[in-house]
Parts: structure tokens; C-alpha cells; sequence
């Protein structure tokens, strides 16, 4: 029953390929991510709240039929039928019918326009904040990526490593058994074996979880059957400020912040506004005359009880907010751009000295194991050496994650694709 569960939990699910690359890794995130599919839906809502603004500024036209049967009492239009004795003390009960279409149409409302205009930049902001969340999406994969390649590195390197010390302990068994190395030697070489099963165990585990942990952040489903492949990074442009999502969103809040202060003025503004009514009115359908309305209202504000200047203060503080975070987050992109190149360029040099020390100890390895199969040295000298090995591998493993790191950041940074 729980196996049936968990099937239709992840059923939605992409299925990972045996090879992943960063950018499938980023594709399958962006073809199922609930981040980005709650960032499609607040754009939908901003489309649908500037129809409604627009819809404003359009003609309305609607149908009415009323049919209705009344009797009036005289008195309560003023009419005293003692006055009068010929006259009946109330009429009816008659009928009455009236069909119509009406028209109703804002001819001049500025503040309207202003408005439906804002709505306009409001839309460009979720869409660029739709276009944010992608990029965040693949930065954080592409960070999740690295952690998980720089530990797969790691557990081909213990491997590399166990079986080099394995061969060592195996040799020094040979020599040990004909007399030339001593039990201390031999027991020197297992203890390097152990200590090298007991590392890869604990990181073989940890690729396990960074694995999963990284198909859950693509929303694909559960798995650790699959290799991470490193493929070839291009450079980030320097443009950043034009570039990033959330920078242009900043600039359309701006932009619709100052379309907010206008419309709030404009409410000052006189409005005009045309409605006209056509249709039958009379005392059954079948006795109806034509009737028709054809009214214009002219609106102009005297005193609003300072609800005007209320909204142009509002709105003014919505603009200088709105100001103030453009040019925070302009010095903000600016900050992470220039921090992210130098951390790009250190990492880089940090790669290029741990691939000089990896050779060097090799070569340091190499020397000892021959001094010890020819019986000048022990097998401490190899034993060191090969520990000298694991470090400066360790240090390269670094040094490459670091790269890595540090280049999702400055794409990040610079609005560049991951």
C-alpha cells in the first residue's frame, strides 16, 4: 500500500536520465517547478487586473425589461381628492412595461487612463519577476549541481585512492611474507586502507543525499541512479544592470509608481461621461411606444473632504519607495557583479596551484614507491606521500567547486543564462 502511494505522489514526476547535465538538470526545474508555476499565476492575476482597468475606459452596454403592474394613492402626490370629489382617491392598479439597451461611456477621465496605464507596468513587473524566479531557480540548481559533481568527484577519487592503497598494503604483504619489510610496515599500509573505506563510505552517503536532494529541487522523480557530466560553461556578459529580471521589474515599478502619482492628480480633473437609453415603453407589450434617454454629465471636483491630496501623498511615497529600491538594488547588482568576478578569478588561480600540487604529488608518490620496492625506504615514506596525494586531490576538488561556485554567481549576478 505504501509503495502504491509513493508511485502516485511522484507519478507527476520527470524521470531523470542516466546522464544529467547542468543545463538538463535546469531544463527538467523549469518545466515543473511549483515556484514557477505560482509566479505564472501572479502574472495571470496582474493581466486580469489590467483588463479590469481598461475595461473602464470602454463603453458598457446592457439590457433591461421591466414589467410591472402599481396603483398610486393620489395624496402622496400631493393631490387631496376631497378637494376634488370627482377625482378617485387613488388610480389603478395599471400596467406598465419598458424595454431598453443602455450605453453608459466615460468620455474624459485622465486619472482613468493614468491608471490603466500603471496596471500596464504593473503586468511588466510579474512578468520580469516571473523571469527572475527562473533565474533563481537555476542558480540554485546550478549551485545544488556543483555540491553534488564535487562530491561524485570526490568518491572517484577515494576509489582511485583505496585501490592505489590497496596494491601498496598487497605488496607490502609480499615483502612482509619474504622477510624484507616488517609486520609495522604492513600494518602501516592497512590502517591506510581502512581509513580510506571509512572516507568513502561517509561520502559515497553524502552523494546519496545531495542526489536526491537535487531531484527534489528539479521536481523530478526520487533517484540516485543517474551520473552527474560536467560540460563547458560560457562567460557571462558584463552588462548586468540591463540584463537582470528583477532590475527591469524595479525600473516598470518605478515607471508605474510615477503613472500612480498622475492619476492620483488627475483625479482634480473634471470627468464627462455619456449615457443613452433606446428601447419600448408603454402599458402592455403589445401597446409600447419608442423612448428613448440621451444624457452627458459633467463632473468637476470643488471639495473631496482631502481625500485627493490622501491619494497624491500615498502615491508620491509609493514613488520615492519605489526610487529608492531601483537605485539599492542598481548598487546591490553592482556589488555582487564586481565580488562575483573576483571570486571567479581567484577560484580560477586556487585551480590552476592545487592541479600543479596533485602532479607534484604524484610524482612524490611514484619516488617513494620505487625507493620502497627497492627496499632503500619503508612504507612510510609512500604512506605520507599518499597522503600528500589525498590533500592536494582534496585541495583540486575545492578549488574546482569553487570555480563552479563562484561562476553561477556571477552569472546570477550579471543576468546571465546558467
Amino acid at each position: 500500500m505504501t509503495g502504491h502511494l509513493v508511485l502516485l505522489l511522484f507519478s507527476a514526476r520527470l524521470q531523470i536520465p542516466a546522464q544529467l547535465t547542468l543545463s538538463d538538470a535546469i531544463e527538467t526545474a523549469l518545466k515543473s517547478s511549483p515556484a514557477l508555476q505560482k509566479a505564472a499565476a501572479r502574472v495571470q492575476r496582474s493581466e486580469s487586473q489590467e483588463g479590469q482597468a481598461h475595461s473602464r475606459l470602454r463603453p458598457e452596454v446592457s439590457l433591461s425589461a421591466t414589467d410591472s403592474g402599481q396603483s398610486v394613492n393620489l395624496r402622496t402626490l400631493g393631490i387631496d381628492p376631497s378637494f376634488l370629489p370627482a377625482l378617485p382617491s387613488k388610480t389603478g392598479p395599471f400596467q406598465t412595461v419598458d424595454a431598453r439597451a443602455s450605453l453608459t461611456h466615460s468620455l474624459w477621465n485622465v486619472s482613468l487612463r493614468d491608471r490603466a496605464a500603471a496596471s500596464r507596468e504593473q503586468v511588466r513587473v510579474s512578468r520580469y519577476l516571473a523571469l527572475d524566479a527562473r533565474e533563481l531557480l537555476s542558480f540554485q540548481v546550478a549551485i545544488a549541481f556543483a555540491q553534488a559533481l564535487r562530491t561524485q568527484s570526490a568518491v572517484e577519487t577515494l576509489e582511485q585512492q583505496l585501490g592505489l592503497a590497496r596494491r601498496l598494503h598487497s605488496t607490502t604483504l609480499e615483502r612482509w611474507s619474504a622477510g624484507v619489510s616488517s609486520k609495522l610496515d604492513a600494518k602501516r599500509s592497512e590502517i591506510q586502507v581502512r581509513n580510506l573505506e571509512q572516507s568513502l563510505l561517509e561520502t559515497g552517503n553524502a552523494l546519496i543525499a545531495q542526489k536526491l536532494q537535487l531531484a527534489n529541487l528539479i521536481h523530478a522523480e526520487p533517484s540516485t541512479a543517474f551520473v552527474l557530466s560536467r560540460t563547458g560553461n560560457p562567460e557571462a556578459p558584463r552588462e548586468a544592470p540591463t540584463l537582470r529580471s528583477d532590475y527591469r521589474a524595479a525600473e516598470s515599478a518605478v515607471r508605474a509608481a510615477e503613472l500612480g502619482v498622475a492619476a492620483a492628480r488627475r483625479e482634480r480633473h473634471p470627468t464627462a461621461t455619456l449615457r443613452a437609453t433606446f428601447g419600448q415603453s408603454g402599458r402592455a407589450w403589445n401597446d409600447n411606444l419608442g423612448a428613448f434617454l440621451i444624457q452627458g454629465s459633467l463632473n468637476i471636483p470643488i471639495y473631496t473632504g482631502g481625500r485627493i491630496q490622501s491619494e497624491i501623498t500615498e502615491a508620491e511615497a509609493q514613488l520615492a519607495e519605489a526610487k529608492a529600491e531601483l537605485e539599492e538594488l542598481r548598487s546591490q547588482i553592482e556589488s555582487e557583479v564586481l565580488a562575483a568576478r573576483a571570486a571567479l578569478d581567484s577560484a580560477r588561480r586556487q585551480m590552476e596551484v592545487a592541479r600543479e600540487s596533485v602532479t607534484l604529488s604524484k610524482d612524490e608518490l611514484e619516488l617513494s614507491t620505487e625507493r620502497f620496492t627497492s627496499g632503500v625506504a619503508d612504507n612510510t615514506e609512500v604512506v605520507n606521500a599518499q597522503d600528500r596525494l589525498t590533500r592536494a586531490e582534496e585541495n583540486a576538488l575545492r578549488a574546482g567547486f569553487n570555480v563552479d561556485i563562484a561562476l553561477a554567481q556571477f552569472k546570477r549576478a550579471s543576468g546571465a543564462k546558467q
